[in-house]
């Protein structure tokens, strides 16, 4: 069996802001992560020790990233584009998975039920330094969907 690495930088966050169907990289990102918890209840008593899932299910996903101006029609989801969703509490379909996958890759997100709100936003504007963002963006519904694609 081959095995093959997946390079950090071909995996992407992409937004439906627009909720219109069209995925638009979130740019520029620096880094972007998934995070999942299944809460645990603890039922250890002098029985034993016992652990059970509990109902609570969280998922956010983190990026970062240089805050971008584009002229024209956006290719991209600009730090203005985060901003003004997490200032309307806009809830929107969100991908994170390879730029171009193939067969047998795994993205999570790309459905309708799929969706987000950013929760945290935040820009940042060091001396001697570009500006940067940061975002949470929190599953509404977890778990959010985990897709491999087909041939």
């Amino acid at each position: 069996m081959a095995e093959t690495k997946v390079s950090g930088r071909d995996y992407i966050l992409l937004a439906d802001i627009n909720n219109d169907g069209t995925y638009k990289a979130v740019a520029c990102l620096t880094s972007n992560s998934l995070t999942s918890t299944l809460g645990t209840i603890d039922a250890t008593s002098k029985c034993g020790d016992q652990y059970t899932p509990s109902p609570s299910f969280n998922q956010s996903f983190e990026c970062e990233g240089f805050a971008i101006d584009e002229t024209g029609t956006p290719s991209k989801d600009s730090y203005q584009q985060l901003y003004d969703a997490h200032a309307a509490k806009t809830l929107f379909a969100i991908k994170m998975g390879k730029a171009t996958p193939v067969a047998g890759d795994v993205y999570y997100g790309g459905t309708p039920t799929s969706l987000v709100f950013i929760s945290n936003f935040g820009v940042n504007a060091a001396d001697k330094d570009d500006v940067k963002f940061t975002a949470t963006l929190v599953v509404s519904v977890p778990p959010i969907a985990q897709t491999e694609v087909s041939a």
